[in-house]
């Protein structure tokens, strides 16, 4: 894939602008968050021109919870098509998608092994249609996966054959698929979006190594460690054998010295997880939003399909905590950053 140069994206990155303002902001996230019910953020959605897919519209769903994922997803299959639409190199965002080729083949083999259909578990937004994965999966032809998860997922499926652990079988594919994102960055020849996918696989292996420095597991947690470190960050194995064998004082000393600093700041004794991860999101975030702000070129548009991204991300998030019955407070302090 040949760089483009960045007058190229004139168009595109003035349509992308106007689009921006159909994002569900950090004034929306917020009165979603206010609201008192399930029903009354879908209320709102509505108001803000997203509604939930029903029988009349012919859509197709087992349940209210698959319709509002028809209806999150719809907000990314728009994203995606208007941009096609609008940029010279159609192809370029396209692994963006792999994550959700990646979650549909994890779980379309463990339900193979387990003998179980999928029902209602697969993104319907990977390179793949979700209605052919299973059929494929059964098949063992992977030819139309992105080619590093079509050769992983073999080798994954045997990782959980010779262990008897799911967990091998996703550390596989894992890395496949940010092998993946990274090779076809670099494909792009755009310097900001393959750092952008270094950053990710950064941030993603500093969260999996507090995460198993925390089940104390020794040298089992090492070898875990080891096995699911994503491989094409800046951080290297050796960074993170020497945080694991410090423990948690080691993990936040080796984080203030590197650009991702904020992490070994968030506030709780111990700290909450699932605050680290957050604050991960919102890191590499407020990169990609940096790296946007630009009169016109390729991370105008990329900028705008992850802020599409955080923006399903959120609705998600905020449905469950309401059904939940967690509070504003709490809700509030999980959300991750708007990108508009």
């Amino acid at each position: 894939m040949k760089r483009l140069q960045d007058t190229a994206y004139m168009y595109a990155s003035s349509r992308v602008r106007a689009l921006e303002n159909r994002l569900i902001g950090r004034e929306r996230v917020e009165a979603l968050i206010e609201a008192r019910s399930a029903d009354e953020v879908l209320a709102r959605l509505a108001e803000y021109g997203l509604s939930v897919p029903t029988a009349e519209d012919g859509a197709e769903t087992a349940s209210p919870e698959q319709a509002e994922e028809q209806m999150l997803l719809g907000i990314l299959r728009d994203a995606y098509r208007e941009s096609a639409e609008s940029v010279p190199e159609p192809a370029l965002f396209r692994y963006f998608r792999y994550p959700y080729d990646c979650n549909n083949l994890k779980v379309a083999l463990k339900c193979l092994i387990l003998d179980r259909e999928p029902d209602g578990l697969l993104f319907d937004f990977g390179t793949v249609p979700a209605h052919n994965v299973m059929e494929l999966v059964r098949a063992g032809n992977y030819k139309a996966f992105p080619a590093a998860l079509a050769d992983a997922a073999p080798r994954a499926r045997e990782a959980y054959d010779k262990s008897g652990d799911p967990r091998r079988l996703d550390t596989v594919l894992d890395r496949a698929c940010y092998r993946a994102m990274l090779d076809d960055a670099l494909a792009t020849g755009e310097e900001s979006l393959v750092d952008w996918v270094r950053s990710r696989i950064d941030l993603t292996n500093l969260v999996t190594c507090l995460r198993i420095i925390r089940m104390r597991s020794g040298v089992v947690g090492l070898d875990f460690l080891l096995d699911a470190l994503l491989e094409g960050g800046a951080l290297d194995e050796k960074f993170f054998l020497s945080v694991y064998e410090g423990g948690e004082e080691s993990w936040k000393s080796a984080v203030t010295a590197t650009r991702y600093a904020k992490l070994a700041e968030v506030e709780g004794d111990p700290t909450p997880l699932h605050a680290v991860e957050r604050c991960a999101d919102d890191l590499w975030l407020a990169q990609v939003r940096e790296d946007a702000r630009i009169p016109f070129g390729a991370t105008v548009i990329a900028g705008y399909l992850v802020g599409c991204e955080i923006s399903v991300k959120n609705i998600r998030m905020i449905l469950a905590a309401k059904r939940a019955g967690l509070t504003a407070e709490v809700i509030r302090g999980r959300v991750r950053a708007s990108y508009v």
